[in-house]
């Protein structure tokens, strides 16, 4: 049984949309009420409809739970649809609404007990790299040293706050900038584990990504000594923020309010300080569902966890990684099939 609790399902955006995700699968009345709230708002009679076919399909998938592949599917569906540079679309904004989490938490506790194990265990064995498009080529031995990249990443961060102090301080000014809470830089590694018989997570669950028909992921190799810092819920992200603080309300200011509505100052992890003490620092699917795409209060203003996906690790320590034969993977989606098998 899982450690998943029901909870973690409805505190967030991404968890109430898994669910919603999962319902519609379901409940094709329910999938056509969604599409018209995508054209245009539901109106009151609309939003109660909601409420009795998200009973209806609480019922049936009670009588026949999903596995794990149409978890997997769903979690993909909650993952792509994150975005942390504009307003929630109108699915999540509806699944906000007090009625209508009352509606999932029926279904929130009947799935909570069938989610898989690795959505809330430690870093897995099995890690993989994926190659990304146009990246660092995960061939040179430099792209396995990990952490060689936080300095560039934090030169990158500081350079981008400092040019966003010259932005209008409205937060409704049409400015962008870096959205992310991550270490995002080529030369950070990051890794995802591989699940049997469905390939690495990371192929699955990617946000802001288009979805591609090839990829090649690189088993890894531990040097010497790792020291793993888990993200398990939310209060492990405040946490981890409150210990290593650094202040980007500059940069973040404009998305995240378009996000979250609020306006306050920005804080992310301090990835340079983590690094001291931490190899790697790794985001639970559990925790990735109740905490992304919230504002969460820390000391000193407020935090998001934005652009990281599910079950995928930051490589930031002095501890290096070696990177395996490259396993090459196709996509196969159609009517009546839609996996990642190996080439």
């Amino acid at each position: 049984m899982s450690g998943l609790f029901p909870n973690q399902l409805l505190s967030g955006p991404r968890g109430r949309r898994l669910l919603l995700e999962l319902a519609c699968a379901r409940n094709q009345t329910l999938e056509e009420l969604m599409y018209v709230n995508y054209v245009s708002e539901l109106t009151a009679g609309d939003r109660a409809r909601v409420v009795v076919e998200l009973a209806r399909a609480t019922a049936q998938l009670e009588q026949s739970p999903p596995n794990e592949f149409e978890l997997l599917l769903a979690l993909r569906e909650s993952t792509a649809r994150a975005m942390y540079w504009q307003e929630p679309d109108s699915e999540d904004k509806l699944l906000a609404q007090p009625t209508i989490i009352s509606a999932l938490r029926p279904l929130a506790a009947i799935l909570a007990p069938f989610s898989p194990s690795w959505w809330t265990s430690p870093m897995g064995a099995g890690q993989r790299r994926i190659q990304d498009a146009g990246g660092i080529d995960l061939n040179q031995n430099e792209a396995w040293q990990a952490g060689a990249g936080v300095r560039q990443w934090y030169q990158m961060a500081m350079a981008e706050e400092r040019h966003s102090e010259d932005f209008i301080p409205d937060p409704r000014a049409n400015y962008t900038g870096m959205w992310w809470s991550t270490p995002s830089h080529p030369s950070v590694p990051v890794t995802t584990q591989l699940i049997d018989g469905l390939g690495p997570v990371g192929l699955w669950t990617q946000e802001d990504q288009i979805q591609s028909e090839f990829a090649v992921t690189y088993p890894i190799t531990l040097i010497g000594p790792c020291r793993v810092l888990e993200i398990t819920n939310t209060q492990d992200y405040i946490n981890l923020v409150e210990r290593y603080p650094l202040r980007m309300t500059h940069s973040r200011l404009h998305d995240w309010y378009r996000v979250t509505g609020a306006t306050d100052e920005w804080f992310i992890p301090h990835w340079g300080l983590i690094a001291k003490d931490y190899e790697a620092v790794h985001l639970t699917t559990a925790a990735y569902l109740e905490t992304a795409t919230r504002r969460l209060p820390v000391m000193g203003g407020s935090t998001m966890l934005a652009g990281w996906s599910p079950d995928v690790s930051y490589w930031v320590g002095n501890s290096a990684v070696l990177g395996g034969r490259a396993e090459e993977w196709q996509h196969q989606r159609g009517e009546a099939t839609d996996h990642w098998l190996a080439a």
